[in-house]
């Protein structure tokens, strides 16, 4: 049996206001307009008004000037006052059902919520999708990242619990940058996701700020979540695209602190750590992603030699446990609390012993997010 032991996976890598400039109520056209009888349209033909004046008008006294065509207005109050008469039309008062509706002006919006919150992603097509995984244990010297021991058993729980969800998957191990690039291309533009319910790409490796690991050197991260936006991907629109990344993604340790209240039920785990090296987080800009990272950004992430790390652990048991009966992100948030409340218990590095580790996710997705059994999988059980 493997030793149980904590290692980095990564190495110690005013402004200048002008005032406000205000227009002369006072000036010759609105002296024109003030002497003029009421209700005649005036047009000035004095200087135009001192446009420089600092002298604010007397805005409380309801001084109104005129224009040529007979509309007035108040300065400083943002919109000219129609004269009654004047062939401009007014504006209707709000009707019964845009004031019921508040803030929005959408017809229907505020009905359509309910409905709209219990609307799910489809799931019965005829597969589930692929879930690619690509996972490094082995590195170029050149990159400077040790081995990730431990990582095989994330692999195989992987592939274990994913696939009893129906997923295909594929694994691709050890792949250089070039070889990373190509796959995922072929993954996103030469495969026909028409018949799949989702796609899911799983990373194992080292990371540093914004980039993953290949065997022989880093890859921006954006690269991944670009080629699968719709203009790319048109077989994948309106799916989720979910993406888990089992890295470190900065060198800082978490660190426990003592809660004000605790819930009885609250038994922390026990387990060996190692740390994984990863992405800063970026939001694709398009819908229906999911990306979920192992730790939260300019952190370690933990991994035990023996047992994988503790995020595939905890994701492992919550897809065995809840894969098919509980939304996606609220898995995940149990994976999220799963997590927490581990510590590092027994380490090589002393200075470790106590670190803490919170994953998070960001979510694109526009519907509930179900993986509903699927019939050729439970055929097979």
């Amino acid at each position: 049996m493997a030793s149980n032991t904590t290692q980095p996976d990564s190495p110690s890598a005013a402004s200048n206001d002008q005032p406000l400039q205000r227009e002369d109520p006072e000036g010759a056209a609105g002296a024109a307009a003030s002497s003029a009888s009421a209700g005649a349209a005036v047009a000035s033909t004095g200087p135009p008004p001192d446009l420089t004046s600092d002298t604010p008008p007397d805005v409380l006294d309801g001084t109104t000037s005129a224009d040529a065509r007979g509309s007035t207005f108040r300065p400083f109050f943002g919109r000219p006052s129609i004269k009654e008469g004047s062939s401009v039309d007014r504006e209707e008062p709000a009707t019964k059902t845009e004031a019921s509706s508040g803030p929005f002006r959408f017809t229907g919006f505020l009905e359509s919520m309910t409905k709209d919150a219990e609307i799910k992603y489809r799931m019965d097509h005829k597969k589930r999708g692929i879930a690619v995984i690509f996972s490094h244990e082995e590195f170029h010297w050149k990159t400077g990242m040790p081995k990730r021991t431990g990582n095989a058993k994330d692999v195989e729980n992987l592939k274990k619990y994913l696939g009893k969800m129906g997923f295909e998957i594929m694994l691709f191990q050890d792949l250089t940058v070039e070889e990373l690039k190509r796959t995922i291309g072929m993954a996103a533009m030469g495969t026909d996701h028409s018949d799949s319910d989702c796609f899911m790409c799983i990373f194992l490796t080292h990371g540093d700020d914004g980039v993953v690991y290949g065997h022989d050197g880093t890859l921006p991260i954006q690269v991944f979540y670009d080629i699968f936006r719709g203009e790319n991907c048109p077989s994948l629109v309106g799916k989720p695209k979910i993406f888990l990344i089992q890295a470190c993604r900065g060198e800082k340790h978490e660190i426990g602190v003592e809660p004000l209240e605790t819930d009885a039920e609250d038994e922390p785990d026990s387990g060996l750590i190692v740390q994984d090296a990863g992405p800063k987080p970026t939001i694709p800009a398009g819908a229906d992603f999911l990306i979920c990272y192992s730790v939260t950004q300019g952190f370690y992430s933990h991994r035990d030699t023996a047992y994988g790390s503790w995020y595939v652990q905890a994701l492992c048991h919550a897809l065995d446990t809840y894969g098919t009966s509980l939304e996606f992100t609220h898995l995940l948030t149990i994976v999220n609390r799963t997590v927490a409340n581990r510590a590092v218990e027994r380490c090589l590095q002393a200075s470790m012993i106590g670190k803490k580790q919170i994953p998070c996710f960001m979510s694109m997705l526009t519907k509930q997010l179900y993986f509903t059994p699927k019939p050729s999988v439970q055929k097979k059980k």
